[in-house]
């Protein structure tokens, strides 16, 4: 995790044409399906507004064969072209709370997006070990975000 003072993040995209604008950039860079894995990162965080999600319906209205393959579902999309695990969203809350309070620690909050983007930055390095577990390690993990969800932190 970052040491330094966190990057100011854009507002979530709220319309159509937010989404397209926020979208723009991952085209260029020729990863469009980073933006939507971010944005999953945040929904399985339960930190992503109302807003976002109709406007990610209105997309996949208006781009139906971006997401043809799960009915434009793009949660799912996300899960089935990155071929992610069924432990994907253990990863992402433990990493999350591991993190959040590492930043806490050190004066800072921890914004989703930001979170989502250095998630996916380990996530496909060359030697991640995101989501790579032993036994042990998953119970572990799995009894943290039981005792934070508990704790309703």
């Amino acid at each position: 995790m970052e040491n330094d003072t966190p990057p100011e993040m854009p507002e979530y995209p709220s319309s159509y044409e937010e989404v397209m604008a926020s979208l723009s950039p991952y085209y260029k860079a020729e990863q469009p399906l980073d933006f939507f894995f971010e944005l999953y990162i945040v929904y399985t965080l339960n930190e992503l507004p109302q807003g976002t999600l109709d406007a990610l319906e209105s997309f996949s209205n208006k781009h139906s064969s971006f997401f043809e393959s799960t009915n434009g579902n793009w949660k799912q999309s996300v899960v089935s072209q990155l071929n992610l695990s069924k432990t994907i969203d253990i990863a992402i809350w433990d990493l999350w709370i591991r993190n959040s309070k590492t930043a806490t620690e050190n004066g800072w909050i921890y914004h989703p997006w930001h979170f989502a983007k250095n998630f996916l930055e380990n996530y496909f390095s060359e030697d991640s070990e995101v989501d790579i577990w032993t036994p042990e390690t998953l119970e572990n993990a799995k009894e943290r975000i039981r005792m934070f969800q508990e704790n309703g932190n």
